[in-house]
């Protein structure tokens, strides 16, 4: 049971995060509207995007024929999320701060088995778009190697969409 200077802590550190959050979000979205070229999977600076105002995001595609448990898919998704950041730094860091911009929006989606999560991939790839499959170390609930979860993105919605819009959420 947490005492009153525990709860008295919480809450003061909730709410100087919600401030933080609040201007640093206020801040970033004053710069939306200036950004006037962007990436595409050609190289060019048309068709890959709607305009500077769409929407990011990142897709998290968990395997749902393993079982996991809700603290593994949660791990899982935080390497395939952590992995797909680091690959972006390097591989197309002007879509990754666009993406961080507008509030680094995250979705997980389920598919049925492997052979599926590898066409999702497959797809994505085809289209420019980064792509991060997550491989067990096989310690608690799954097998060494097994392929857990696809990241894709971050990119904008009207591309991932094409790719994963089919998908149900987890």
């Amino acid at each position: 049971m947490l005492d009153t200077g525990s709860l008295t802590s919480m809450a003061i550190g909730a709410g100087i995060g919600l401030i933080i959050g609040w201007i640093t979000r206020s801040r970033l979205y004053r710069n939306v509207g200036n950004v006037s070229a962007f990436r595409t999977a050609t190289g060019s600076s048309d068709g890959f995007f709607k305009g500077p105002k769409e929407e990011h995001k990142l897709v998290l595609v968990v395997r749902n024929d393993l079982k996991m448990s809700k603290g593994k898919i949660a791990a899982q998704c935080s390497h395939a999320a952590v992995a797909c950041v680091a690959q972006m730094q390097i591989s197309d860091p002007e879509t990754l701060k666009r993406w961080l911009d507008l509030g680094q929006a995250k979705v997980v989606v389920k598919i049925n088995d492997e052979e599926s999560m590898l066409a999702v991939e497959k797809k994505a790839r085809s289209l420019g778009l980064n792509t991060k499959i997550i491989r067990d170390a096989g310690r608690t609930q799954v097998a060494p190697s097994t392929r857990t979860v696809l990241g894709v993105g971050p990119a904008p919605v009207s591309v991932l969409d094409e790719v994963t819009g089919h998908l149900k959420l987890m």
